[in-house]
């Protein structure tokens, strides 16, 4: 072998384990991959799946209306929602309080409604669903003070569990949807696909989110899987919110009889 043959040997070897290096998964990405189910393990993908929620076989519908809309809201108002980016001059969470208190106002009358919100206060369950709670779900979105952390995954726990709780008093007829407004990353133990996961093979609760002044690159964007929208000003973000009731689908009481 000449030494020109020699050298264009050792020069494509070493273009090759350079390139198998490149594309080799680092030890950080292989821990921050997310968690997420394939898009086909849904729920909604096993036509002969429907225990969800569980009921005792003598259990009877406790709603006036088995057929419901239902919508757990989670604000956002953790201590990043006091800036003014994306807000066209005013803090993030004014913006986004006059979105939601718009969008509470487009929900059909006869949906159930309720409001997670994590900020200065706590993380907490503030107004539980129902119909005739429209004006308490808007004080208590005035009411939020900027502060704190970003617990998503207890938000997102937490909000399906007040899910499950009214589809049993449906008898799991109707519609369930979880609406998020949020404008950061989860905190440190607060990464939502463990629950992402749990709901998405689970039950036919539906997540949707609204990225505020985030973009798309976020955990609570999961192809397939969830609803996500980018807002980077008030009027994005009141169009996704309102969007979600387009995406939500039309449950008619004839189309049973």
């Amino acid at each position: 072998m000449n030494k020109f043959t020699l050298f264009i040997c050792v020069g494509l070897a070493a273009f090759f384990i350079n390139k198998s290096m490149k594309d080799k998964p680092t030890s950080q990405q292989l821990v921050s991959a997310p968690s997420l189910p394939a898009v086909s393990t849904g729920y909604g993908f096993d036509a002969l799946k429907n225990n969800w929620p569980t009921l005792n076989n003598t259990q009877t519908s406790s709603s006036d209306n088995w057929l419901a809309a239902n919508y757990l809201l989670i604000f956002d108002g953790s201590g990043s929602m006091d800036n003014t980016n994306c807000g066209n001059g005013q803090r993030k969470i004014v913006a986004a309080k006059e979105a939601m208190q718009t969008f509470i106002n487009d929900i059909p009358q006869d949906a159930n409604v309720g409001l997670y919100v994590f900020d200065n206060a706590d993380s907490s369950l503030r107004v539980p669903l129902g119909i005739n709670n429209r004006a308490t779900l808007k004080q208590a979105i005035y009411d939020v003070k900027a502060g704190g952390t970003t617990p998503l995954k207890s938000s997102l726990t937490s909000g399906y569990t007040a899910l499950e709780k009214q589809a049993e008093k449906q008898l799991g007829y109707g519609e369930y949807n979880v609406v998020i407004v949020t404008d950061g990353d989860a905190s440190v133990g607060e990464e939502p696909e463990v629950a992402i996961s749990r709901i998405y093979q689970n039950s036919p609760v539906t997540i949707h989110t609204i990225g505020f002044c985030i973009g798309n690159r976020h955990a609570l964007n999961a192809e397939g899987i969830t609803y996500y929208q980018s807002a980077n000003n008030p009027e994005k973000l009141l169009a996704g919110l309102q969007s979600v009731l387009a995406e939500s689908a039309q449950f008619d009481v004839s189309s049973f009889n």
